[in-house]
């Protein structure tokens, strides 16, 4: 074959061919075609191809992963264009599959030629070398030339400078000598001080680099000249103003720090700097919304809650001076009725404009904050009863002398107002601010649109009497059954226009002159004197007895829910759980038509009491509630204690979710904990569309309040399913 190749005599065909064998390289020789014509012994060990069986055959038929590659096109080169081509290993993206005796790919060397026999036959020449070992020197040699550039005291500065600018790349870099001269500039440091590097290159930092205070506008010291005095670092994160050359203004963040040699000798700085100037606009109003009321821009609860608790830390401290601070609790009289009649966007317009009204009757030290709907709270600091009283008495003339009109309408309000000293006595702020608006609640009881003062001496006792007036009054409904079942529907979420099968059971008092009296006005006494279990009592007999008295048709029963609410007495009495599985044994309803409900609170004052009752009766097949959730102090702790299918997400919480983010973001993190454990939840105080719509963008699963539906008798809920 080779002397038909190369016009040879036999000696040179055994000459070339022991060179072929003893050569320590991979030749391949290719014809015209790209058919392997021969390759060495070499080739052959680190190939497991024989070359009998390939010889004749298209390389790249043989080695299909050559197709598009490199060698492909070299070898193209040299057969059509008579050119020669080396390929790196670092470019050799698709090498011939040769391997050494470990198994391992080896790096190739590739050289190709074109053999020219005459002017009509040409041929290719492979030259392939292993250079596995020399690539491993090779990366051995870099990884010594590193070591060295750490080690060597002449790159020490270009090193820790190149360094510190790549850890900072995306931010505004600019380096300085030791004199704190600029040295070079990154192009978003280029961008925000309005000079480029070569204007300003070995040029004092402050020539490219000026800093104002953001509030107080006054110049403040090259963070560089502080770095090069104290050779440390300095950082700083507020109230940073750069001002560029082009007049531009823009909030950051910067730190310089030292460059230092093996010897701690400063050859320079790095400054780093970060325009911050939309994330830190960003922070400040999130900082406004959770301390201000969206609506009027008063401060709110929060904020107002936070200046009570500094107030009251000064009147602990200045207890032997006879300046003292009050509290303001104002109760919008008749607001209801414009809410009522021209609906909320009158009574929210209205709220706008009474803020107003009310801040030009104030100090300018005084806090003005909204506290509720239609309740308002003032800090009176440094300000004795006397001037407080002048205070509240021209604030509500103000409110009565107002005129709200709307559209046609004009609507005349009144405010009540009750005013407590913040003595330094409290054990919290939150006992002033109730002291304000039990006075407050004075007043209304008086009569509205007037002004009543806490008395330290007389609320206590004042508070017992009406509460021992309560106790006679309950026990009289118990003896004379004077009570009415209520309920309120559970509606499931998104679906508002389809009645949901589920209700809560409620609780009215019929007074002696048959009016009806809401719980929140008896059930405080009730649970003060122990007789909340009775009333507790009284809701499960009654109920089961309204049950089986008008539901005849069973199908209609089955698809029904009741939630009954118990106390924490009622809880912890095993005398009430048993008289609840008695009824469960005896009377038709099933089990799985009652969910019980109990506060977050009960069930952290005896939380094994609570677990052991839930359990048991969830056994029998009722569902458990756990209402209120979000009102403790330790909620997640307990949480995977209790056997609980519904979680009742505090109103509190869900009432402001439209305006307040923080408190979308707190119903947001109950529900996802509660779906995560498995558990429903039901969302409280749901009083809009508004609030029902982002309910259901939070995933929530049930809505419950006055925006969904009104408390109605038991029985109208009960005659209703039944006609349909």
């Amino acid at each position: 074959m080779l002397e038909t190749c190369f016009g040879q005599e036999i000696k040179s065909e055994i000459f070339f061919k022991h060179v072929f064998d003893v050569c320590e390289m991979g030749i391949v020789l290719l014809d015209s075609q790209a058919n392997v014509l021969h390759w060495t012994p070499w080739f052959s060990q680190h190939c497991p191809i024989s070359l009998n069986d390939v010889q004749g055959k298209n390389l790249l038929e043989i080695f299909p992963v050559l197709k598009n590659s490199s060698l492909e096109r070299a070898i193209r080169q040299a057969l059509q264009n008579h050119m020669s081509s080396v390929i790196s290993h670092t470019l050799n993206r698709k090498p011939i599959p040769l391997v050494n005796q470990a198994g391992n790919l080896i790096a190739q060397h590739v050289i190709v030629k074109p053999l020219i026999i005459n002017a009509t036959d040409c041929y290719c020449c492979i030259q392939i070398t292993d250079i596995t070992a020399a690539s491993h020197r090779e990366e051995q040699l870099k990884e010594q030339i590193n070591t060295n550039k750490i080690i060597a005291e002449k790159l020490a500065q270009e090193k820790e400078r190149v360094q510190v600018t790549l850890d900072s790349i995306a931010d505004a870099v600019i380096t300085t000598d030791a004199d704190g001269n600029v040295s070079s500039m990154n192009p978003v440091a280029e961008l925000l001080t309005g000079k480029f590097e070569d204007e300003v290159f070995l040029h004092p930092i402050e020539s490219v680099f000026n800093l104002i205070d953001e509030h107080t506008k006054e110049i403040l010291p090259s963070p560089v000249r502080l770095c090069l005095d104290n050779s440390d670092v300095v950082s700083n994160d507020l109230n940073h103003v750069l001002v560029s050359a082009n007049g531009h203004r823009y909030a950051i963040t910067d730190s310089a720090a030292p460059i230092f040699t093996e010897d701690r000798k400063v050859l320079g700085t790095v400054l780093v700097f970060r325009d911050v100037t939309h994330s830190r606009a960003m922070s400040a109003e999130l900082n406004w919304q959770a301390q201000h009321d969206p609506l009027t821009g008063l401060a709110n609860r929060r904020a107002f809650e936070v200046k009570m608790k500094t107030l009251l830390e000064q009147s602990r401290n200045m207890k032997s001076t006879s300046v003292r601070h009050h509290l303001l609790y104002l109760d919008l009289d008749q607001f209801k009725v414009v809410n009522d009649t021209c609906g909320h966007d009158a009574g929210d317009e209205l709220l706008r404009q009474l803020t107003d009204t009310l801040q030009q009757h104030l100090r300018k030290t005084d806090l003005l904050a909204r506290l509720g709907g239609d309740e308002f709270g003032v800090l009176l600091e440094s300000c004795d009863q006397v001037v407080a009283l002048k205070i509240a008495n021209t604030i509500r003339q103000a409110v009565q002398d107002f005129r709200f009109g709307w559209q046609t309408q004009s609507f005349k309000i009144g405010v009540s107002i009750g005013i407590a000293a913040i003595t330094g006595n409290e054990s919290k702020a939150a006992e002033a601010l109730s002291a304000a608006d039990a006075a407050c609640y004075v007043a209304k009881e008086q009569g509205r649109n007037r002004v009543h003062i806490h008395e330290l001496d007389a609320s206590g006792s004042s508070a017992q009497q009406r509460e021992m007036q309560w106790i006679s009054r309950i026990q009289a409904a118990l003896d004379d059954n004077r009570f009415i079942l209520y309920a309120q529907r559970i509606q499931i979420i998104p679906e508002l226009d389809v009645v949901s099968q589920h209700y809560e059971i409620l609780l009215r008092m019929v007074g002696s002159n048959n009016e009806l009296i809401p719980p929140g006005a008896f059930l405080p006494a009730a649970e003060r004197f122990n007789l909340i279990a009775s009333l507790d009592l009284w809701v499960l007999d009654n109920l089961f007895k309204l049950l089986a008295e008008h539901v005849n048709d069973q199908a209609v029963l089955d698809s029904l829910v009741f939630s009954i609410n118990l106390s924490g007495a009622s809880i912890a009495d095993d005398v009430l759980l048993n008289r609840i599985l008695d009824q469960l044994e005896q009377i038709s309803v099933q089990p799985k038509n009652l969910c019980f409900e109990v506060t977050e609170t009960a069930a952290i004052a005896n939380l094994a009491k609570a677990t052991k009752f839930l359990a048991t009766i969830r056994e029998k097949g009722c569902k458990v509630a756990l209402d209120d959730f979000g009102s403790g102090l330790s909620s997640f702790a307990y949480l995977k204690s209790l056997p609980i299918d519904y979680l009742k997400i505090d109103g509190h919480f869900v009432k402001d979710i439209v305006d307040d983010p923080i408190d979308r973001a707190f119903v947001a993190t109950i529900n996802k904990i509660g779906q995560v454990m498995g558990m429903e939840t039901i969302a409280e105080f749901v009083e809009n569309r508004e609030i029902f719509d982002i309910l259901a963008e939070l995933g929530v699963n049930y809505a419950q309040g006055y925006g969904v539906h009104k408390p109605c008798p038991l029985i109208e809920i009960l005659n209703l399913h039944q006609a349909s």
